[in-house]
């Protein structure tokens, strides 16, 4: 028996068998309602089985990273992935059958990359041939419609995932084959099917093949990009409250300039991860603050980082893979990140010059589509082009100022062209609104995308107004 095979399913066993704590306790909580149903026992037992399998093939992607299996690494990732949708989806007729507590990953044993493609391929052929089959039928003599549906179409699932693990088993000391037939997977965002080539419908659900999750090197990076730039305007945020403390507030602004620059950053890095499928975006982790000393030197070491090592490494994975629309946003990212690097240096190796610092950057102005945060308002923005007079100014000694932001959420992003007015961040479905300085309504209409534009009737000043966002235009 299998490494994975005994983790995977003792809780099955026990709870078909109606012994041990696990099936004891929920005998007890669903006495009332569903003890009369094997299918709900079943449910219960594939949702511990496809947690324990998502969790271990996590652990087992881990192993394989260390081992020097990057493309077996990513294979595991999304079938792990996939694990947890079959889970979800069982959870979900458990939750309406009456089920208050879902079960949790068990820790699982790991071994080589060689043992974990057994056990796996061990697991998924248990699953598909013994396990699923019995709950199928189960299902069907019941009339459980909704958990036969779902049984079936993990069942099928899991025997594709079956063969991919023992097909690269099979090849474990071939990379060149490996690399060629799993460098990108697709996984159905139905049924989880992991495969290697995206259909035009599944085989199994018929879900749409253009809504096939793409796993690629890309898409891990990006993956990897929008967690540290979000950990990044996060980080910065709670850097510039700690400079106000210490009596920089200067140095507080720069990093809240240079914070919105990285939300910018994450934002465009998970619109592509979107386009390729992705809909768990990740969330902030809390930064450890020092002194504005240490975190300006914290902060010049991690850009410094970003725009010699990772998006260097980033961009020629793209590159390689074909990916233009991250390839353009990663050289982006790696330019503003050498221009923050830089700031952050000046600002350290200044920190006891207050004149200088106040001189040098009581105005900084950011770039909104690179974000590149600078002294001095450029023409053209060199790295990406975009006009000068869209930055957007941080003022010490200003409130507000011409195309300031004045909204706490999502910065609206414009520019005036050909006496037109260009927008960018607008939400589909919602009206936006453009007034003269004196309130004058000139112009409504409902978002259609998240770009629009609008004549205007003179040159002055105008606030754009879009639910709880507004801009101020100097055109």
């Amino acid at each position: 028996m299998g490494i994975f095979y005994k983790i995977r399913f003792t809780m099955i066993f026990l709870l078909i068998a109606g012994i041990g704590i696990g099936a004891s306790a929920v005998a007890q909580k669903t006495a009332s309602k569903s003890s009369e149903s094997a299918t709900y026992l079943n449910l219960y037992a594939a949702v511990q089985g496809e947690t324990n399998a998502s969790a271990a093939y996590k652990a087992f992607a881990e192993k394989a990273d260390e081992e020097g299996y990057p493309v077996i690494a990513r294979l595991y990732r999304a079938t792990s992935d996939a694990e947890a949708k079959h889970a979800e989806d069982e959870w979900a007729i458990l939750k309406a059958m009456g089920a208050t507590e879902r079960p949790v990953a068990e820790t699982p044993e790991v071994g080589t990359t060689a043992e974990n493609l057994q056990a796996s391929f061990e697991g998924e052929t248990y699953e598909y041939t013994v396990m699923y089959p019995e709950f199928l039928e189960t299902a069907k003599a019941e009339g459980m419609t909704d958990a036969e549906r779902i049984f079936n179409r993990a069942m099928k699932a899991e025997q594709v995932h079956a063969g991919n693990f023992e097909d690269v088993l099979s090849n474990l000391d071939d990379e060149e084959y490996i690399d060629e037939t799993y460098s990108v997977v697709y996984r159905c965002p139905v049924c989880g099917e992991v495969v290697t080539e995206r259909p035009n419908r599944c085989p199994i659900c018929n879900a749409q093949g253009d809504s096939f999750v793409m796993y690629n090197g890309t898409y891990f990076n990006l993956y990897a990009a929008v967690q540290g730039e979000t950990n990044a305007s996060a980080a910065y945020k709670a850097f510039a409250e700690k400079a106000d403390e210490e009596g920089y507030p200067v140095i507080a602004q720069l990093y809240r300039a240079t914070a919105d620059a990285e939300a910018k950053h994450a934002d465009d890095e998970w619109e592509v991860l979107e386009s390729m499928g992705a809909t768990e975006r990740p969330v902030a982790e809390t930064p450890e603050v020092g002194t504005t000393a240490e975190n300006l030197q914290a902060s010049f070491e991690g850009e410094t980082y970003e725009y010699t090592v990772m998006y260097p490494e980033f961009l020629e994975t793209a590159k390689a893979e074909g990916m233009t629309g991250a390839e353009r946003i990663f050289n982006r990212a790696m330019k503003a990140e050498q221009v923050h690097a830089g700031n952050f240096e000046d600002v350290l190796s200044n920190l006891d010059d207050e004149e200088y610092i106040d001189d040098t950057y009581s105005v900084v102005y950011r770039c909104p589509i690179c974000g590149e945060v600078v002294t001095e308002r450029p023409d053209r923005c060199p790295i990406c082009n975009a006009q000068g007079n869209t930055f957007v100014m941080y003022d010490i000694n200003e409130s507000t100022g011409i195309e300031e932001i004045i909204l706490q959420t999502k910065t609206l992003i414009t520019y005036t062209q050909d006496d037109r007015l260009y927008i960018d961040g607008l939400t589909s479905g919602n009206v936006w609104s453009v007034y003269s300085i004196t309130g004058q309504l000139v112009h409504r209409s409902i978002a259609e995308s998240k770009q629009a534009n609008v004549g205007l009737p003179a040159r002055g000043i105008y606030v754009l107004q879009s639910g709880n966002k507004a801009v101020k235009i100097v055109y």
